[in-house]
């Protein structure tokens, strides 16, 4: 049987490049939420914890501890509902694909709980495109729950909710590198979601975060890395996949040519600010966009078509996405939101 070991020990295990079990891992993270690990202790923690690589039961123990002290103002919706989070860091400086999926998801019928944060390296964060566009982050908690229920889809705003991990933010900034809190964020989605389409930056995340996702009850999941290192499937190749069902992981790929399209560079994707973001996102939401953009979102929509069980053929998902996109669909659902969430009342800071 484990025990509870101290922080030096914690430590050198990890520096040793052996793996924490699920007692130690969840203490870990309790240490932390409770103020018990110094700075000087955290930098080694992040630091040993990405040179070894995360554990899907390291990854699924912590994400469970963060989402223990994480309580709603009111009850889930009894939905069945989906997320796009993925990790972010791919370091391309594309344009917020999962974040406009969400919204073409919604629009085909997905209950999209969308969570998500500001940038923590030069790409655009969701957060902030969305405040760019106008969307309320500053709304009580309990619309931002029932806006799912009323709309079809809803933005969780991570600092909102994780109000604990606030005070690592400094010195997670000043590391300057991507750490295991990068893996968590997709994991601790306050609303727990059945599903989830989880991009990764780097191939070496795919099977833990399958994992993690399969530890934590997920009901379907694509854990996917993009062709070019891309944390979304890109149509410049062929991209990663693990899908998560039934209590097992399948390893597949997929190439938007064999939805009898061509495959155009991931720098077709690229924007230099987040005007330009704010812009293709909107573009693509009421149909006016680039052949690329609408065609780089179809395809991961169709991923999440799959997670929600709307779609089981992945080419059926990407015309019913394609045609929504057509439609401008998807930008009314974002309308939608943007007017349920504009009201008086706000969060407390």
């Amino acid at each position: 049987m484990s025990s509870k070991l101290s922080n030096p020990d914690l430590l050198n295990i990890l520096l040793e490049g052996k793996n924490l079990d699920d007692l130690n891992s969840r203490s870990l993270m309790q240490r932390w939420l409770n103020d018990e690990i110094s700075d000087v202790q955290t930098g080694a923690f992040l630091s040993a914890l990405r040179a070894k690589g995360c554990t899907g039961v390291e990854l699924s123990s912590m994400a469970e501890e963060l989402l223990n002290v994480c309580k709603l103002p009111l009850k889930r919706p009894n939905l069945y509902m989906v997320d796009t989070c993925g990790t972010g860091g791919d370091g391309a400086n594309t344009f917020n694909i999962s974040t406009a999926v969400a919204f073409v998801a919604s629009s085909c019928g997905a209950n999209i709980a969308k969570h998500g944060n500001k940038s923590a390296s030069g790409k655009v964060g969701s957060a902030d495109v969305l405040m760019n566009l106008g969307l309320n982050l500053n709304c009580s908690l309990e619309k931002v729950i029932s806006a799912v229920s009323e709309i079809g889809i809803t933005f969780l705003f991570a600092p909102v909710w994780h109000k604990s991990l606030i005070k690592l933010a400094p010195l997670r900034k000043s590391l300057g590198i991507r750490t295991v809190f990068n893996q968590l964020g997709p994991l601790v989605n306050p609303l727990r979601p059945n599903a989830q389409v989880l991009g990764v930056a780097s191939e070496d995340l795919l099977e833990p975060m399958a994992n993690a996702l399969l530890k934590m009850g997920m009901n379907r999941a694509v854990v996917v890395h993009g062709h070019g290192g891309l944390d979304e499937a890109s149509l410049q190749g062929e991209n990663k996949l693990i899908f998560v069902e039934k209590g097992e992981l399948r390893f597949s790929k997929i190439n938007i040519s064999e939805f009898n399209h061509e495959n155009i560079s991931n720098e077709n994707l690229v924007v230099s600010d987040i005007n330009s973001s704010e812009e293709i996102l909107k573009s693509v939401l009421d149909g006016s966009g680039q052949k690329s953009h609408k065609e780089v979102v179809a395809l991961n929509t169709a991923l999440v078509l799959w997670v929600s069980s709307i779609e089981d053929d992945l080419h059926e998902g990407f015309k019913k996405a394609l045609l929504s996109i057509s439609q401008g669909t998807p930008w009314k659902k974002f309308l939608l939101l943007k007017n349920y969430l504009t009201v008086d009342e706000s969060i407390t800071n």
